[in-house]
Parts: structure tokens; C-alpha cells; sequence
């Protein structure tokens, strides 16, 4: 693998607004919203990107079994692509479709309970026509609120970019290349595919992250999958094994304890952090007794999560 060039880690900025983002000659995009039972929020998201479409893009909604007037309710929107699934098929399953029915060489799929930003569309044609080739397209906003200009981060194949993998599925564009190549998501893992799945490609694929402007803004409510999946009994010891998997990726699976010590402390800190931030003292409880139970987690952290299992509340230490 040849090296990073020291150019490809450093965060670019370009003096360009988000309002002058669109240009001739962008790469056409399949934009993909997994639904289910979520009627009102994904005809809020699909009417915010109906104005963004280019002649050549398509916007597709799978809907895995929704019964709550959903499919009626996309049938009258005009330039909507409804795939319904024969049956209810999960998370996982539902994605990988939306993988397989798109027909453009790039694939963003947009959870069905967020918002896009007025430029999303267009931030996300300019980082494709960027990187070049098959590639991953994420986003982390960083210092957005200081302007709106064009930043990203582009990191070649090999292991920083595995260990530095975006965690966020909502808004993430893939190149087809890169589908038909590894596949896609792993339904081993149904509680977090997204993290082993751009690990995996991060390990062959280059991957750019954009900075600013901010593509989606995320809906935090109770019944949001990511507070569901914490619920599950084994969500731990699959996070474990998805930790591990990326650490293979990466090459450190003999020599990576710390980093894998020091990137679940990570997630449970932020697992405790957000289940307080949501209110939800039941889920906070549960949290705090799960990583109680992780010597290797360290004094602190589980002294956090035993304060969260004993008196429902978060004091970060």
C-alpha cells in the first residue's frame, strides 16, 4: 500500500460559500431512505430534497412493511421512487437494499427521521466529484458555526483511516465499485453494521469526510434504533466483536489492547452521556449496570456508569 501523502490528511478549505456549491457536470446520485412506520417524518425529509435533485439523480424510499399510510402518502410525491419490501425485513436488510436498487454510481442513504441542510445535495456532488474514484463520502461537522465554507478530510486507504472511521450512517454516499466489490452491510452485526461496514471499506478505499458545511441535522427522540439497540442484552458483546473486527482492518489485532480499552471507554462514555441527555432514566439504569460489569473499561468510567446504574444520573469523572 503506497503511502498517505501528506497532503491527503490535512483538513482543505476552500473560500467558496455553501450557497455556490452546485456545478455542471456533477456526479448523479441515488439518494436512498430506509422507512419504517415513520410517515410524517419521511415526507418531511423527501419534500426538504425534492428541491436538490438534479435532472439525473433518483430518490428511492424502502419501505420495510410500514402501516401507517406511508406508502399512500409517497405515492403522490412527484419524482419519488417507493420500493416497498415483500416483507418486514430489519435494519440491516433494509439498508443492503437500498444498496441494491440504486442505479447511480453513488449512494447516500438518509435516515427517515432526520432533516438536510438546504445544500446537502450539492456539498455531497462537489466531495464525489473531489475524491475522484470509488470511494467513502462522510461528514463531521467541525467548527461549522464559524462559517459555512466548503472543508473536508481526505484520507487514503490503511489504518489511520479505519480507526478514524465516520460513526455516523445517516448521510454517508458510497461508491458502487465499492459495493460490488466487499459487499455490504454485515447482518452478523444488527445493532451497529455501519461502524464494522466503513471500517471495511476505509481498510481499501479512500475516504473523505466533509467538515462544513453541516449536511444533516439529527432528530434525538426516544425512539430513535440507536437507544433500542442499547436495550439489547448482547449489545455490548457485539460491539466487542465489531471492535475487534475493526482492529483486524486496521492491523493492530495484536497489538491494539489499548486501542480497543481506550475505544469502548469512548462509547461508553458517550452511551452514558447521550441516555442522560435524553432523559430516559430507565435506559441511563440499564447502561450503568451493562458496563459496570467491564473491568477493562478503567476506574473512572465504571465508576461513571455505577453512579448511573445507583442514582440515575450521569457525573462524568
Amino acid at each position: 500500500m503506497p503511502p498517505i501523502d501528506a497532503h491527503l490528511n490535512q483538513v482543505k478549505a476552500l473560500s467558496d460559500h455553501a450557497g455556490s456549491l452546485a456545478f455542471a457536470g456533477a456526479a448523479p446520485l441515488s439518494i436512498t431512505i430506509p422507512t419504517y412506520n415513520r410517515c410524517e417524518s419521511v415526507v418531511a425529509l423527501v419534500q426538504q430534497l425534492l428541491p436538490q435533485l438534479s435532472p439525473e439523480d433518483e430518490l428511492l424510499v424502502v419501505d420495510d412493511g410500514s402501516q401507517d399510510g406511508t406508502t399512500d402518502a409517497l405515492r403522490n410525491l412527484n419524482a419519488v421512487k417507493l420500493v416497498p419490501n415483500p416483507s418486514n425485513y430489519g435494519m440491516v436488510k433494509t439498508w443492503n437494499r437500498c444498496l441494491e436498487v440504486a442505479s447511480r454510481d453513488w449512494i447516500c442513504i438518509i435516515h427517515d427521521d432526520d432533516r438536510v441542510a438546504p445544500t446537502a445535495l450539492a456539498t455531497i456532488r462537489r466531495a464525489c466529484t473531489i475524491v475522484g474514484e470509488p470511494a467513502l463520502i462522510a461528514h463531521r461537522s467541525v467548527d461549522s458555526h464559524l462559517d459555512q465554507a466548503f472543508r473536508y478530510r481526505l484520507a487514503a486507504p490503511g489504518a489511520w483511516a479505519v480507526m478514524h472511521t465516520p460513526t455516523t450512517p445517516s448521510g454517508v454516499t458510497v461508491h458502487r465499485a465499492v459495493v460490488d466489490a466487499i459487499g455490504g452491510f454485515d447482518k452478523q452485526f444488527p445493532y451497529s453494521c455501519d461502524l464494522e461496514y466503513f471500517a471495511r471499506i476505509c481498510a481499501r478505499y479512500p475516504s473523505l469526510v466533509i467538515e462544513s458545511p453541516e449536511l444533516l441535522y439529527y432528530n434525538q427522540h426516544d425512539q430513535n434504533y440507536q437507544y433500542k439497540t442499547w436495550r439489547q442484552a448482547d449489545f455490548w458483546q457485539q460491539l466487542e466483536a465489531i471492535e475487534q473486527t475493526v482492529l483486524k482492518y486496521a492491523g493492530l489485532s495484536t497489538t491494539g489492547e489499548n486501542h480497543f480499552r481506550d475505544r469502548m471507554s469512548h462509547y461508553a462514555q458517550h452511551m452514558l452521556q447521550n441516555a442522560a441527555q435524553a432523559d430516559d432514566q430507565t435506559l441511563l439504569r440499564h447502561i450503568g449496570w451493562m458496563l459496570w460489569k467491564q473491568p477493562y473499561l478503567g476506574r473512572r468510567v465504571r465508576l461513571t456508569a455505577g453512579i448511573a446504574a445507583l442514582f440515575n444520573s450521569y457525573v462524568k469523572l
